[in-house]
């Protein structure tokens, strides 16, 4: 009878190291995620010469060929975002409150102008959800992008 209990907690020590192991993972791929996202979010916006809105009405309806053809920043992010897989619709705009302004993906931007020229905050966010104790936290990732001297942008500075 001994052995059976001793059996049935190292089995239990097993599974538990399984479940917090695959969480673990599933964290850090997360995070990967945001980073990379934010990354992109500022290549792009340093490319382009600042961060110019979608002409589009609706992004989440928008096909890749409209993304792709499209020459707005707006539209070359959410490409990506759709692509890469990062969780769109985890976020919304209340996160955003203090890092600038919502855009369609679940990030945040917000212009910073100085007299030297123009940059911008940009934010994107993790969101890891606790179903055995039902709860949920959002996590910011933040970055700021090179001092843009030519900035065509269609934002305003906040």
């Amino acid at each position: 009878m001994r052995e059976s209990i001793g059996g049935t907690w190292l089995l239990g020590f097993v599974v538990l190291f399984i479940v917090l192991f695959s969480g673990y993972l599933a964290i850090s791929i997360n995070y990967t995620k945001a980073f990379k996202v934010k990354n992109q979010i500022i290549n792009l916006i340093e490319q382009n010469e600042g961060f110019r809105t979608s002409n589009i009405g609706n992004l989440a309806s928008a096909s890749n060929d409209e993304l792709s053809s499209s020459s707005s920043t707006e539209d070359q992010i959410y490409l990506y975002i759709k692509n890469i897989g990062y969780a769109t619709t985890a976020i919304d705009s209340s996160k955003c409150e203090g890092y600038g302004n919502y855009y369609t993906g679940g990030y945040c931007i917000k212009k910073i102008c100085t007299a030297n020229g123009n940059y911008y905050k940009v934010t994107s966010f993790i969101k890891i959800e606790l179903p055995l104790i039902w709860t949920s936290f959002t996590i910011p990732i933040n970055g700021e992008t090179k001092t843009i001297f030519y900035d065509n942008s269609t934002i305003k500075c906040g």
